[in-house]
């Protein structure tokens, strides 16, 4: 087992700071822990079963599926905040994301889908900074006025 997870109790103020970890399914955690390395995260906890990945600000967390017929599968992890255009300028090169979309509701999006039918959805408020380079608008959404 590897470990080097650490939580900083004292820098957490229960009331106001929030976080949502997502728990998402990976028929290979070894698959998946070599796939968001070349995204430079890092394993933060890997033991049969369970794996997390960890970087600035994200931490993901894997579990093996719980049937096992051979379905896809499909989990979905909303990431927001302002650091969004340095992650997707990083990764761009990578190839394994898609272009800054800009969605109907009145946000800037990019996703990453991985390996094993995770989504991870990454977004910002559009009117908080200015337009991520080569944005465009998404091809289903309907934009009035």
């Amino acid at each position: 087992m590897r470990l080097f997870f650490v939580v900083e109790m004292a820098s957490l103020n229960l009331m106001t700071d929030l976080q949502t970890i997502p728990i998402l399914r990976s028929p290979n955690l070894d698959e998946s822990a070599a796939f968001y390395k070349r995204l430079n995260f890092e394993i933060g906890l890997q033991m049969p079963g369970y794996l997390i990945m960890v970087r600035k600000g994200i931490e993901l967390h894997f579990i093996p599926p719980d049937h096992t017929d051979g379905r896809a599968t499909e989990s979905t992890c909303y990431i927001r905040g302002n650091g969004i255009d340095a992650l997707h300028t990083e990764w761009e090169p990578t190839g394994l994301v898609t272009p800054f979309y800009h969605r109907a509701w009145g946000m800037y999006e990019f996703y990453i889908g991985d390996p094993h039918g995770c989504l991870l959805k990454f977004g910002r408020p559009a009117d908080e900074g200015p337009a991520p380079v080569g944005v465009r608008p998404h091809p289903t959404d309907q934009f009035s006025g």
